[in-house]
């Protein structure tokens, strides 16, 4: 998945648990921070694209390795519940929420390489950066890349008309809403 994918599907499903929680009358609702939305939903590869694709090209190559792994994401969900328990802060479990979407439009239960790292021993699978442009051209042939993109898409699109002047931008970019 790339970037359309990631945060437009991972808005989208935030949307519907707010949705959900205000018509249950959780107060939490009016706290979700998409800001925090969006950057749960691209952790992962803020982490790893960069540190396996990038600085361990050579000897990893693959930029899917730590922050694709279960255990960074019961790391991230133990960090949550302590701001949980600790001061009623819900921002790390919505950082954490948009990890999980990550995980799921990843795939990443298909690699148990990674994702049970380091059960299945120390080592990441070694992947192929110079075939990460081959990759980005699936999204023009294959569907199974191409939809999930376009329905990514027209979500973001749908938060985005929400945001029609300069005012209502900076808004949301001072609180998240």
């Amino acid at each position: 998945m790339l970037l359309l994918a990631h945060v437009g599907i991972t808005l989208g499903i935030a949307k519907g648990i707010k949705k959900t929680m205000k018509y249950r009358g959780n107060e939490l609702a009016e706290n979700i921070d998409y800001r925090l939305v969006i950057l749960g939903a691209m952790l992962p590869d803020i982490i790893d694209k960069p540190l396996g694709g990038v600085i361990f090209k050579e000897t990893i190559g693959n930029g899917r390795i730590y922050s694709h792994t279960l255990l960074f994401l019961l790391f991230l969900l133990a960090v949550a519940a302590y701001f949980w328990s600790k001061y009623r802060k819900i921002g790390m479990l919505v950082v954490a929420g948009g990890c999980i979407v990550h995980h799921i439009l990843d795939g990443m239960w298909l690699y148990p390489g990674t994702f049970l790292w380091p059960a299945n021993g120390w080592a990441f699978p070694k992947g192929n950066p110079e075939n990460w442009l081959q990759l980005w051209l699936n999204l023009l042939t294959e569907p199974r890349y191409l939809l999930p993109e376009v329905i990514g898409g027209i979500i973001m699109l749908c938060f985005v008309k929400n945001i029609v002047s300069w005012r209502q931008f900076v808004k949301f970019i001072a609180n998240g809403r």
